[in-house]
């Protein structure tokens, strides 16, 4: 009986961290920097490059360009997305390689960390940096 009150304990514990990494990711998120880590580029121009994350574990956004939207899924600091559907309109090079880029991290499985009101975002030696948009 001990064993099985400390395994549900530990399950418990183990959701419980699981659900408030993926409640802190819920809300809209502006994009401010990405690029690889030692050589960081801030968002470029006037883009309205962000991504929401709804509880629902549907992720709608922006790559700066393009609308994107799928689905993902949170285990610990991972963060798994779906496949990816996005509008295929062409914009300027600043924002084309923007786009590029947060598509690339978007893709598959990367790493999260939620610091203050900041979200960075690792996948394939690239980061993309979030500020939280305030709720109104």
């Amino acid at each position: 009986m001990k064993k099985y009150i400390l395994l549900l304990l530990m399950t418990v514990l183990v959701l419980s961290a699981c659900t408030s990494q993926s409640s802190a990711l819920t809300g809209e998120w502006k994009l401010i920097a990405y690029g690889p880590l030692e050589s960081m580029n801030t968002s470029a121009g006037d883009t309205n490059a962000s991504l929401t994350f709804a509880e629902d574990g549907t992720v709608s956004g922006n790559g700066g360009c393009n609308s994107l939207g799928g689905e993902y899924t949170v285990d610990g600091k991972t963060i798994t997305f779906g496949e990816l559907t996005s509008t295929l309109m062409a914009c300027d090079d600043a924002r084309m390689n923007q786009e590029s880029i947060v598509m690339q991290v978007l893709n598959g499985t990367a790493e999260f960390e939620i610091e203050d009101q900041t979200l960075a975002i690792s996948n394939q030696g690239m980061v993309l940096v979030f500020s939280q948009v305030p709720v109104e």
